[in-house]
């Protein structure tokens, strides 16, 4: 379908959300061709007419049509010896807006990377690179922590870096994501239910960037005088970066957690199945 033919797709959309029966049905094999063929035509589409108000009818048809192909990624991704980071996160997106590949997330971050290229020329410390990117993040490019995610589009990676706001968890990946293409050896943590960036720079001691905090950095001291104030054990266990598939479940935990508020069993079963791969 050429780009001219916006017009059919939009027709579509709106034919999805009235019609019922037999009918329905052939629509949404039209929508799984259209999907899988023309994924950024769709995407422009919705984007263009439908981002005020989209019609509950295609939210659940795109569901119900990509299901089986994540299905199928999160099996690919569970099944890599070393898989990367940032597909786990380009599929944790998918289930917000299928139409995002992880070629969209990678260029979205390297676009990100080349803006902050040369205000890291200067850097002689890890320290300084890491505070460089906390001004960068918050007072140059405007990204926003929330303070609490009441839709699954809050925890959405992909959706934070088109909107620049989003969860503390969004904003640690990008801390990683970026960092580890400065030569950082970056990535998350979980303190305790409180997520942080990580930094283990080569004969240094450890650093950790707050997301919650505008990257306030952060010791390992620091760290334990935290869990200590929590009224629990140290373990090393805290300050260990989340492997690739413990990010994916992260971010599947994370909808989980706000479609459980939300009493949305039908999606709920999407993500439970999405788990059940990951963890087997």
């Amino acid at each position: 379908m050429p780009r001219t033919e916006n017009s059919q797709i939009k027709a579509l959309i709106n034919l999805l959300d009235s019609e019922k029966g037999p009918g329905a049905d052939v629509l949404r094999q039209e929508l799984a061709r259209i999907v899988k063929e023309h994924p950024r035509q769709l995407h422009e589409v919705i984007e263009q007419d439908f981002h005020s108000s989209v019609p509950a009818a295609l939210i659940m048809a795109l569901e119900e049509v990509c299901w089986e192909e994540l299905v199928q990624a999160c099996a690919r991704f569970a099944a890599k010896i070393n898989p990367d980071a940032e597909e786990g996160l380009a599929i944790a997106t998918r289930f917000v807006n299928p139409a995002v590949s992880r070629d969209e997330t990678t260029r979205e971050l390297d676009s990100e990377a080349r803006l902050l290229k040369p205000l890291l020329s200067t850097c002689v410390s890890a320290a300084e690179m890491c505070q460089t990117m906390s001004r960068f993040f918050y007072k140059s490019q405007g990204f926003i922590v929330l303070p609490c995610a009441r839709d699954i589009k809050d925890v959405s990676f992909g959706r934070f870096l088109q909107k620049k706001q989003g969860s503390a968890f969004c904003m640690a990946c990008l801390y990683a994501a970026i960092g580890n293409r400065f030569g950082l050896d970056a990535g998350v943590v979980d303190m305790a239910g409180r997520v942080l960036a990580c930094f283990r720079p080569e004969n240094e001691a450890p650093l950790f960037a707050d997301p919650a905090d505008y990257g306030k950095l952060l010791t390992l001291n620091d760290c334990k005088d935290y869990i200590f104030s929590r009224n629990l054990e140290w373990s090393e266990a805290f300050a260990a970066p989340l492997s690739s598939r413990a990010l994916l479940r992260r971010c599947l935990g994370n909808m989980i957690f706000i479609l459980n508020k939300l009493r949305d069993e039908r999606r709920l079963s999407y993500l439970r199945r999405y788990m059940d791969i990951l963890k087997n």
